[in-house]
This record gives C-alpha cells, sequence and structure tokens, in this order.
C-alpha cells in the first residue's frame, strides 16, 4: 500500500499526509510520472540480477514504532512498515495517466456486485505469517475491527467509515460490505495493513496505546523483510524474511537504515561508499552529484505542492477579490526559477499537474502588479498617509505569514514574497515557527496567512482542505466554504466513472482559481540518490522505496 495516504499536510519531511478526505496524516509536509530520470552513468559490469548483499540507507528520521494501527503516522515510518506488512491490493504509481490501479498482494482476485456495494475478495492460499501460520480471512476481519476500534484510536480509522461490515466466509474468503457506491471504495479497504490477529489478540484494545513496546516483543510480520534489529535513533536492520512463495524475492539479504540527522554528513557517506541510497537530495547538490560516475540520480515530481493559505474567516482575506489581487502581486515564477530552476513550477490547482484528472487549460495567474493594485483600490485600499502601505478604514493592510523554520525553501520563499507585496503597498510581517506550533496554529485557525503543503491523496477526494464540513472536522484551516464546492465534492465522493469524476474536479478547480483560498506557489521533483552499484531501483512519489524487494545490488568488481 505504499502510496496512499489521505493528503498529507507536507513539512519538508511527513505530513499530516490522510483523513476521510485526508488520510494524509503528515500534516506537514507527494504522482509517480513514469520511470525516474537517470543520470548517464558507465555500463555496469553486472547485468542480471544478482541475489544477496547489503544495502544501507542514510536517512534523518527513524520508525516511531512497529504497530501500524499505533505508529503510521509519518511519511518515513510507513515506508519501513511497509516492508513487514502486506496489504490486501497494491497501488501501482500510474495515476498520471488514469485513476491508480491496484495489482494483487495479500488478495488473489477480488469482485464487487452489481450494486457494487459488496466486494468478494479471495486471499492467496501460499501467503504466511513470519511464524509460519496462514494469513486468513480472519485476519482481514479482525484487522477491521480492530482499525475502527475508537480505544485505539487509528489515525486513518475515518477512511473505514463507509465499510459497514467485513465478514470472514471461508478461511480465504472475504465478504466487504459498503454503505453505498463511490469511487474510493478500493481505496478505502485498501488503507492499512493486514494484521495477525493470532499473535495480537490477547492483548486488549484498551491496552495498545499505553503498551506500544509490547508489539516489538510479539513482533509477528508478513512482509517482504523482517526486523532484525531497531536501535532508536540510530540503525534500523531488516534482513530478508525468508516467507515469499516467490523464491527469489526479496533479492537482497539485508537494507540498513542508518540514521543520519545532517544532510551533508549524509551524501558524505555516499560519495564515500558508505551508504548506496539517499533520499530527498537538496537541489544545490544536484549538480556535483550528477557529476559524479559512482552515483545514479532519479529525478520525479512529487505528489506534494506548496501553498500559501488565505484564513478566509479573517478580513480581508474573506474576499476573493482581495485574494486574487494578493497572488497576482506574488511573482511565483521568479520564485519557483529562483528556488528549483527546472525541477519546479508553479502551482495551479490542488490537482497536481501530472495528475491524470488535472485541467490542462488551467494556467497559473500571471504576475501582475498592476492590476493587484487595481483590484485591491477597488476593494477599498489606498495609501491615504502616504506612507507606502495601503490602508481602508484606517487600518493598514498589513499582516502576519507564518511557516516552519525548518524548511529553508519556505523561509526563502516567505522573504521573497514579503518584498514582492511591498512593491503593491502590502505590509507583511514574516514569521518562523517551530513545526509543530505551525500546525497548531494553522489547525486551530489562528493564523492570518500561512506557507504550508499537502501531499495528495490519489484518490483525489479534495474534502479534505475544500470543503465546508472541514472547517470544524478536518484540515480546512482555511475556512473556505462555497456551497457549488461542497455540491461538487459530494457528487464526486460518488462518482464511479472517471471521465464524470474529472468533469466535477476541474469546474472544482475553476472555482478554485477564481476564488484564490490558496495561493498555490509550487510544485516540485524529488531527487533521490544511489550509488552506481544499485540496481533496478525504482523511486517514485508513492516511496522512495517502491518494489524494494526487486532492488538488488551489483558485485563488487574484482
Amino acid at each position: 500500500m505504499p502510496g496512499r495516504r489521505p493528503a498529507t499536510m507536507s513539512s519538508s519531511i511527513s505530513s499530516l499526509s490522510t483523513v476521510r478526505g485526508v488520510r494524509w496524516i503528515a500534516l506537514l509536509a507527494l504522482i509517480a510520472c513514469g520511470p525516474p530520470e537517470e543520470a548517464a552513468r558507465p555500463s555496469p559490469a553486472a547485468t542480471q540480477p544478482t541475489a544477496g548483499g547489503q544495502l544501507v540507507v542514510a536517512t534523518a528520521y527513524d520508525i516511531r514504532g512497529v504497530n501500524p494501527l499505533l505508529h503510521d503516522d509519518t511519511q518515513f515510518t510507513n515506508d519501513v512498515l511497509n516492508q513487514l506488512y502486506l496489504s490486501l491490493f497494491e497501488e501501482r504509481p500510474d495515476y498520471q495517466e488514469h485513476p491508480p490501479t491496484f495489482e494483487p498482494e495479500l488478495a488473489e482476485s477480488w469482485a464487487f456486485s452489481d450494486d457494487r456495494r459488496t466486494l468478494t475478495v479471495r486471499l492467496r492460499p501460499d501467503r504466511t505469517w513470519s511464524d509460519g501460520r496462514p494469513i486468513t480471512a480472519e485476519d482481514v476481519r479482525w484487522t477491521w475491527e480492530r482499525q475502527i476500534d475508537p480505544e485505539i484510536a487509528w489515525s486513518y480509522a475515518q477512511s473505514k467509515g463507509e465499510i459497514e461490515s467485513v465478514t470472514a466466509l471461508d478461511p480465504l474468503t472475504v465478504e466487504v460490505r459498503f454503505r453505498r457506491a463511490y469511487a474510493g471504495q478500493l481505496f478505502d479497504l485498501n488503507e492499512g495493513f493486514v494484521l495477525p490477529r493470532h499473535a495480537w489478540e490477547e492483548l486488549p484494545a484498551e491496552e495498545w496505546r499505553p503498551n506500544g513496546d509490547w508489539f516489538l516483543d510479539h513482533l509477528v510480520t508478513s512482509g517482504p523483510f523482517r526486523l532484525a534489529s531497531w536501535t532508536p535513533q540510530q540503525e534500523i536492520v531488516l534482513e530478508r524474511s525468508g516467507i515469499f512463495p516467490e523464491p527469489d524475492r526479496p533479492l537482497l539479504d539485508r537494507v540498513v537504515f542508518r540514521i543520519v540527522p545532517d544532510k551533508s554528513a549524509q551524501l558524505a557517506q555516499l560519495v564515500t561508499g558508505v551508504a548506496d541510497v539517499v533520499d530527498f537530495v537538496p537541489r544545490e547538490e544536484v549538480e556535483r552529484l550528477a557529476a559524479d560516475p559512482g552515483i545514479r540520480l532519479h529525478r520525479y515530481w512529487g505528489r506534494s505542492y506548496t501553498y500559501l493559505g488565505w484564513n478566509t474567516a479573517r478580513e480581508p482575506f474573506d474576499d476573493p477579490q482581495v485574494r486574487r489581487a494578493l497572488t497576482l502581486a506574488t511573482d511565483r515564477t521568479n520564485l519557483v526559477e529562483t528556488l528549483f530552476g527546472a525541477d519546479g513550477r508553479v502551482g495551479v490547482s490542488p490537482l497536481l499537474t501530472t495528475v491524470w484528472a488535472h485541467d490542462p487549460d488551467l494556467e497559473p495567474w500571471d504576475h501582475d502588479p498592476d492590476e493587484a493594485r487595481r483590484l485591491l483600490a477597488a476593494a477599498g485600499f489606498e495609501d491615504g498617509d502616504g506612507d507606502g502601505v495601503l490602508e481602508r478604514d484606517g487600518r493598514d493592510l498589513s499582516f502576519e505569514i507564518a511557516t516552519n523554520g525548518s524548511s529553508r525553501l519556505r523561509v526563502d520563499a516567505l522573504v521573497m514574497i514579503q518584498e514582492q507585496l511591498r512593491r503593491v503597498g502590502v505590509e507583511v510581517r514574516p514569521r518562523q515557527l517551530e513545526l509543530n506550533a505551525l500546525n497548531e496554529k494553522i489547525l486551530g485557525h489562528d493564523f492570518d496567512a500561512a506557507i504550508s503543503g499537502w501531499s495528495i491523496d490519489t484518490s483525489l477526494d479534495l474534502s479534505y482542505a475544500f470543503h465546508s464540513d472541514s472547517i470544524a472536522n478536518g484540515y480546512n484551516f482555511v475556512s473556505y466554504s462555497n456551497p457549488r464546492v461542497d455540491e461538487l465534492l459530494d457528487r464526486a465522493r460518488d462518482e464511479t466513472e472517471p471521465e464524470a469524476l474529472a468533469r466535477l474536479l476541474r469546474e472544482v478547480e475553476q472555482i478554485l482559481h477564481v476564488e484564490q483560498p490558496y495561493t498555490f506557489l509550487w510544485e516540485s521533483k524529488k531527487v533521490t540518490a544511489t550509488s552506481d552499484r544499485v540496481r533496478d531501483a525504482t523511486p517514485n512519489a508513492l516511496t522512495v522505496y517502491y518494489d524494494l524487494d526487486e532492488w538488488w545490488v551489483a558485485p563488487a568488481g574484482p
């Protein structure tokens, strides 16, 4: 289940990335657009996959635990757990061309009833737990019960809200009843990993959160790798599990995640051969690494966008004309060229440019400071006292823009935006906050404007940020409300035909384009660096470690 997390709040690292609209709990800080681009390298000596060997990843992150219902709230934790546990299906990184497709993982086959309210899933008979016990329909049913149990309070429990029942018809057959037919049924069912009932049911649900370490001592997994050791804030070691029915998978014997907080130190380990993989390479390092014949660079458009959100519950941001003026006054082209060069583009919509349903005719607003001044004047703002700052009713057009100080890109963007808005008579007071403090303020609607980001939900449910119902019970912290948008989003949730869904979403895009509750700042490419000895690596926007069981390392030369 590598990709799907409800929209994630993208910080520089993770994201409040999900909810029933947003399963994205990475309220902080992602669509693979085809094969990653690789820098040209000398032809490798080994051309056929070779089993064995160790892969070392230098990363800044650590996992939070081993129970997915307690600890899958960061992208990295989910990436690692994805190697330990299986889901019913595997989402493919093909959401650029059409709605994402799924391949069997624990499921062997599945079929909907004529009314699409009942889904029958047949499990593979050759999948087992790491202790040798078979994976059964009872595991699937019990997992669903735990996912919706309020005592456990799983972060993504809302994704199961439209599932009425899950029944084990026999050891390998699961019947899932939905309350209604809608586009995201497979997404919702597949959210989360299947867990081992026989190993974990002895601990009552109310004891799960107070006893998170218990699961480490009773760890039973189903994935291509098992957890060999974990030294918090130092190292995570995965070993080939030996339980896969495919005898040659995974190819790697071991994967070691070494926790190296400093990016420069990570890259030094890569260049010297101590590490094989570094994710999220800074732009300023790309050119240097590209010149190194021992390193491959994998570039791919990310699954996230960065925005400047306006608190529409406060004046003057309650006026779409003012918000549009502020967008026109922001030179986003210059901002993107300065920060990203060719690895970025101006944002235009919560549907990324690479998403299949995005309207290709929708263009970002041009930088037009003269039109921005005209719109602000029409809204009643003028510089009556000649101090260079517009005012209305005796109040300066002056406000705070907050962002997380840990993100150099966002801080640099904030400085540039402050200067650009000053030129049209708007005074910006920049404020840098620690990430958790920023999230607390925006979730509490206690801000004027904020630079943040989202990792998108590939089911394209935009309700998380733009439906009125999500103001109090979701992530619509800009308090945006438009009855027509609500209607379109409600209809989109029920739509099962791709063409009809695209029409609904494109109308939402057009309305947001005019009303600008967000000034969409940028979309950008991600860069992952690997040693030249790493082969068949396919990092993409779903996860850096996509299909890790197929990666291999070339043997050392003579």
